[in-house]
């Protein structure tokens, strides 16, 4: 045999190796499912995370708004109102449900839109003047109370002073503080219930996201989540 024949039979038996190899399917399901499991993983996780962070959220809107609704058109009198604003913030903690483990911060506040001073000098304090809205009384769910589950101790605890017009308070509001309003709603004699609800979500594995090409991480820091709602009180509400 001449070293051609010999190339020849080489040759031929390498293209059966690889045509053998081809041909050959097994192991290939583990090969693909070893592929795309991550990514199952992830977006199985990332469902899961997700659907939770919505439900919590709706929960906290359901709260906010049954919280001002019921202040915004029951009769409190001067002398017990406090104690029925408390028993409202009972609610909190059912309408939470199953997610009440963690308890929101909840603040109720009376709201006043008044020009203050005659701007214009027309003789008439209206809405052609510069109006302003104060804090008349406020009132939240960190003072411990049998009628209701208070926050845990240091979460509600950053002060509403010097808090933005899209901050969201987590203890009481000071009065005669300036509370900034919508322009919409920023009208003189103007007289409003305003509830803010904040909660602390914390991830059951983490939210996941990429900061980088090839890059993944899971974050599972808190995440806040909040509320607010305005509503025109149908009855007088006084408080301190």
């Amino acid at each position: 045999m001449n070293l051609l024949s010999k190339l020849h039979t080489s040759t031929t038996r390498v293209r059966n190796k690889f045509r053998i190899f081809k041909k050959d399917s097994e192991g290939v399901a583990a090969v693909e499912f070893a592929l795309i499991a991550p990514i199952l993983l992830l977006l199985f996780i990332g469902t899961i995370e997700i659907s939770l962070l919505i439900a919590v959220d709706r929960k906290i809107s359901r709260t906010s708004s049954a919280i001002a609704d019921l202040i915004a058109q029951g009769g409190f009198s001067a002398g017990n109102s406090e104690t029925e604003i408390r028993s409202i913030f009972g609610m909190t903690d059912r309408i939470m449900y199953p997610y009440s483990t963690r308890i929101p911060c909840v603040v109720i506040s009376k709201i006043v839109a008044e020009a203050e001073n005659d701007t214009n000098g027309d003789g008439v304090k209206d809405d052609n003047d510069t109006v302003t809205a104060r804090v008349e009384a406020s009132i939240d769910n960190n003072t411990p109370n049998s009628n209701y589950t208070s926050p845990a101790t240091g979460q509600c605890n950053e002060s509403s002073a010097g808090l933005g017009a899209d901050d969201i308070a987590r203890q009481k509001r000071a009065k005669g503080s300036i509370f900034v309003l919508p322009d919409a709603i920023n009208t003189h004699g103007t007289e409003l219930i305003v509830a803010e609800v904040e909660y602390d979500h914390k991830p059951i594995v983490g939210l996941i996201s990429s900061p980088g090409t090839g890059k993944i991480k899971v974050d599972d820091s808190i995440f806040t989540l909040g509320d607010r709602i305005f509503l025109r009180p149908r009855q007088a509400v006084e408080f301190d």
